[in-house]
């Protein structure tokens, strides 16, 4: 772990995630994923306060496991060890889909917090949803601009992709926002109940 945080000095503003998970969950996939360590930048005070109680602690299981699982099984590039493919197995539709559904079910309360993130995160899970489509945040955006039909709403995404590119925080109308989000999660529901 001090080595992790000294990594993350180096790191990308959002710092650097992590979650430690046995090879024994992966193949075959587990779900919700058991993992035995996580950090990001959100438990550094934690740790740095308690190392100890943080590592006892910092343990149980993750629904958003799944679709980081995903994205390396479709999209991962190997550094070391086995295959991707022999290491983890595909996760099931079922899985992945309750996995994303669970990262933006409250985006309608969420959104004016972060809402690049969540623009974005809602253009990818309905890219899922309506096409099975396995999506970066930006190709998420993109495909957004594509398939949402309203121009207010691909204004939203426009500049959320913008913000994405250059770090520049996004200009947000907040009612605008919780409209988009409302409409997403309406397509999205739509789609998934059918």
């Amino acid at each position: 772990m001090d080595m992790v945080v000294e990594l993350n000095k180096k790191a990308p503003k959002k710092g650097i995630e992590m979650s430690i998970v046995k090879e024994s969950v992966c193949n075959p996939f587990v779900y919700p994923t058991p993992f035995e360590l996580h950090f990001s930048i959100a438990h550094l005070d934690w740790y740095l306060s308690n190392p100890e109680e943080y590592v006892e602690k910092m343990n149980g299981t993750d629904k958003d496991l799944a679709a980081h699982v995903t994205i390396i099984y479709h999209r991962g590039i190997k550094l070391y060890g086995g295959e991707i493919a022999s290491v983890f197995s595909k996760v099931s539709r079922a899985d992945y889909m309750d996995s994303i559904w669970s990262d933006v079910e409250n985006a309608g309360e969420e959104i004016n917090e972060n809402p690049m993130y969540i623009i974005l995160n809602l253009c990818r899970v309905l890219a899922y949803a309506e096409e099975g489509l396995i999506l970066s945040k930006q190709e998420g955006g993109t495909w957004g601009m594509d398939h949402i039909p309203v121009s207010e709403y691909k204004d939203l995404v426009r500049e959320a992709l913008e913000e994405y590119r250059t770090g520049e925080a996004m200009a947000l109308e907040e009612s605008a926002a919780e409209s988009f989000a409302a409409y997403m999660l309406e397509r999205i529901r739509t789609v998934c109940i059918e």
